[in-house]
């Protein structure tokens, strides 16, 4: 089955679906505006989000252009995600993974963090403008 659709399942017979279902719709739009289909977003004590892309040609850039491309992706999260609110950082970071047969290796590097205090408030992205 589609990783996707477990995920979505699981949103829908889960206690806290809505915050599921944020993380599922954020991982799905940082998928699509990075165009990185291997995405991984995790949250830990509702406080700290990590964002992996694992084989992501961004992983290949030089470190100024990685860090650039990691800055994008945490102001992403600031003006996307509902509960943006009750993070205290966003930590960006690259994944490589291979398999031969049954024999599997990943390599995580997570060398970018931002604190939402550095990344200010939510902008507003509906094109509407903000309310007065």
């Amino acid at each position: 089955m589609n990783r996707a659709l477990v995920l979505l399942a699981l949103t829908a017979l889960t206690p806290g679906c809505g915050e599921l279902k944020d993380l599922f719709t954020l991982q799905q739009g940082l998928a699509a505006a990075f165009k990185a289909p291997a995405v991984s977003v995790n949250i830990n004590n509702r406080s700290h989000l990590t964002v992996i892309f694992t084989n992501s040609k961004v992983a290949e850039l030089p470190d100024s252009e990685r860090a650039i491309v990691a800055r994008q992706v945490a102001e992403y999260v600031r003006d996307h995600y509902r509960a943006y609110a009750t993070l205290e950082d966003i930590s960006v970071g690259f994944s490589r993974a291979s398999a031969a047969g049954p024999v599997s290796y990943t390599a995580n590097q997570i060398p970018y963090s931002f604190t939402t205090a550095d990344l200010g408030t939510p902008h507003d992205t509906s094109g509407a403008g903000i309310n007065p």
